[in-house]
């Protein structure tokens, strides 16, 4: 039997007009390239929560992403997509950085309607941060 750890998660509140967005037909690609636009915070959260997810391979700086893949339920308000990214690891006990393109993360989300807020869920299969990192 498997056992997965809890996916780590981030919520973003949205305000009414961007509620109504992507609850329209084939909306929600454009939706999220808009909420998470470079040099806003919630592109920074976003970056973060990658960065926390490909640690393992050395120290990561996001290049860049895009979104593929999205895919949305208006009724059941739920979706997800895959991210694709470039990456870059520092590896400071080496000295060397290597490059890698086209890597993937895969997303959930889900609408909170009633509180106006946008819940992100990152794959059950992202390492996650544990006490032990702390020592």
């Amino acid at each position: 039997m498997l056992i997965f750890e809890p996916m780590e998660n981030f919520a973003i509140k949205i305000e009414e007009q961007q509620l109504e967005a992507i609850l329209q037909p084939g909306a929600a690609a454009q939706f999220l390239s808009t909420l998470f636009q470079p040099a806003t915070v919630n592109y920074q959260l976003l970056v973060y929560e990658l960065q926390r997810e490909f640690r393992q391979w050395g120290s990561p700086d996001i290049k860049k992403f895009s979104f593929d893949r999205v895919v949305f339920d208006p009724v059941m308000q739920k979706g997800s997509f895959r991210i694709l990214l470039n990456v870059s690891f520092t590896f400071s006990c080496e000295d060397s950085v290597t490059e890698k393109k086209d890597q993937t993360s895969e997303w959930t989300f889900a609408i909170d309607s009633a509180n106006k807020v946008l819940r992100f869920y990152s794959s059950p299969f992202a390492e996650s941060r544990s006490t032990a990192d702390e020592f």
